[in-house]
């Protein structure tokens, strides 16, 4: 199942995959529960909501609605937060400014964020593929958990 761009997907089917294509700036968060075996991917875009004057109808937008979000859809298939793993991926620099302010390199202000979120809700970050300057695919199998990342240009590989 693909999830687009401030989407969130949420499964317990076996034989399903959740995955994230084209991550460049943007962050891709999974969340698996390995007693109930279910599985979330939300497609984080930009940081902060506070910045949007728009009703957002895109639960994955924004970091810090996105992961309360996603673990309230993980709760609701049975997942307890006390096991919970949880990994991104993404974050890129896609573009290049000569002399930029951090405030235009989304990709970090995206991992910062979404670190910060989760710190919030009392998670950690077991594994990350962040950085770079490369866009990358991530995607989550259900029934096991394995997570994997597909840089442009390189191997997959579980992280």
């Amino acid at each position: 199942m693909n999830v687009r761009m401030g989407e969130i997907k949420v499964s317990k089917s076996p034989g399903a995959k959740l995955m994230a294509p084209g991550l460049g700036s943007c962050i891709g968060l999974t969340m698996y529960d390995p007693v109930v075996k279910a599985a979330g991917l939300a497609h984080v875009v930009l940081p902060d909501s506070s910045c949007n004057n728009k009703p957002n109808t895109l639960p994955g937008k924004y970091a810090d609605i996105a992961v309360p979000n996603l673990l309230e859809q993980m709760r609701q298939l049975g997942a307890k937060k006390e096991n919970i793993i949880t990994k991104i991926a993404g974050g890129s620099q896609m573009f290049s400014f000569e002399k930029g302010s951090n405030i235009l390199n989304i990709g970090m202000r995206n991992t910062i964020a979404v670190k910060a979120a989760l710190s919030k809700e009392g998670l950690h970050i077991s594994s990350s593929n962040t950085g770079g300057n490369k866009g990358r695919t991530l995607q989550i199998d259900v029934l096991t958990g394995n997570v994997y990342v597909k840089i442009i240009g390189q191997q997959e590989v579980e992280f």
